[in-house]
């Protein structure tokens, strides 16, 4: 399977303004236009899990090849905003996204049945649209997925100045809400929070990490770990999830 690499790095809060001067100069910010022309955004995402929680679990258990289905959207909610059906693969140290647009307003109708030709006319950006809807249905229901956990977070984001695919992102301030609604996803106030004290410092590409961010991760004395910010915020609500039976799994969710 072809991707990209993803390596995390958990971080006291108080070295990130010197990690950010320290790759200021071999970076650019990733100023994306749907993002407001800002590199500093809200991701907010509502991940379906199984009810005895079977991506959990396999996240738990490390295993190599696995796979997230979630829906993404950014920072405020605006008027006929559009958000992302996406599946994340992950096989061994490599990353990829199967991801199609839809509008907020219209997610609940495409994942209780609606006409895809409707929901996902043909997009030059997304030429493959209606295929990738398809597929995320298809394991959603499968596995009989339901909205398990809301995420929240507040993302820094650059690209390498001379490669851009390079991408080095500083993520905090992350959140979570357990069981949510589909209209859930631009929810604050019932969010919990359980990393503010550090922060996630991610290097993504499909290139060898260059010496120049090698020569961070030593001078820092960084540590690479498999962090997942869907399994952390689960935990942050349940210190034993799978005490949870499939009864009260169903009675606490909105789906």
């Amino acid at each position: 399977m072809a991707g990209r690499r993803e390596d995390k790095y958990l971080i006291p809060m108080y070295f990130m303004d010197a990690i950010r001067e320290a790759v200021a100069p071999y970076v650019i910010a990733d100023n994306h236009r749907a993002l407001l022309h800002s590199n500093v955004y809200e991701i907010r995402s509502i991940y379906f899990d199984s009810f005895d929680l079977k991506d959990y679990y396999e996240k738990h258990a490390g295993l190599q090849m696995r796979k997230k289905l979630r829906m993404r959207g950014y920072n405020e909610l605006q008027g006929d905003a559009d958000v992302f059906l996406e599946i994340k693969w992950k096989n061994n140290m490599f990353i990829s996204k199967d991801r199609t647009p839809v509008k907020f307003k219209d997610v609940a109708t495409v994942l209780f049945g609606g006409d895809l030709d409707v929901y996902f006319p043909y997009r030059k950006d997304f030429p493959n649209s209606r295929e990738k809807a398809s597929k995320f249905l298809f394991y959603l229901k499968r596995s009989s997925r339901v909205p398990m956990n809301l995420v929240t977070y507040t993302r820094e984001a650059f690209i390498g100045k001379f490669n851009h695919q390079d991408r080095i992102t500083f993520d905090s301030n992350i959140r979570s809400m357990m069981y949510p609604g589909l209209d859930d996803l631009y929810e604050e106030n019932r969010l919990k929070t359980f990393l503010d004290r550090e922060f996630v410092l991610e290097y993504k590409s499909e290139n060898a990490v260059p010496e120049w961010f090698k020569n961070i991760i030593r001078k820092f004395n960084l540590s690479k770990q498999a962090y997942s910010k869907y399994v952390r915020g689960i935990d942050a609500h349940y210190r034993h999830m799978g005490d949870c039976s499939k009864h009260e799994i169903i009675s606490m969710s909105h789906f």
